[in-house]
């Protein structure tokens, strides 16, 4: 205990630096995400309309399929009816969190682009 006190004091207030650059002879790095993203609020949407919103649709067509094919060979079974059901309702959760994450990143971007202008 006594060890583990010492180290954080040691990280946290001994080992303090202080860093200065010269700002007339700075490198300018250029940017590895392409010419668009300049944010991080940039960097969500691009995240999720070219990653997240192709894969998880693609996933979700999938995933419907799968149950309207539970349903079908089900032929009355009642657990596997329970089955099918609980499988389609997952899917439709799954696609309004989905579609829920590109409105949450267009409405922030919207919101901050508002409040920057």
């Amino acid at each position: 205990m006594r060890k583990t006190i010492l180290a954080a004091y040691y990280f946290l207030v001994i080992a303090k630096v202080s860093a200065q650059g010269d700002v007339e002879n700075r490198i300018n790095i250029p940017n590895p995400f392409g010419h668009g993203i300049n944010s991080l609020f940039d960097l969500l949407q691009t995240v999720v309309n070219n990653i997240i919103l192709p894969i998880g649709g693609v996933l979700a067509v999938l995933a419907f399929i799968y149950s309207g094919f539970l349903y079908v060979t089900a032929q009355g079974n009642e657990t596997k009816l329970k089955t099918a059901h609980t499988a389609l309702l997952y899917t439709a959760i799954g696609t309004a969190v989905l579609l829920g994450s590109w409105t949450l990143a267009n409405v922030i971007k919207a919101t901050i682009n508002q409040l920057m202008t």
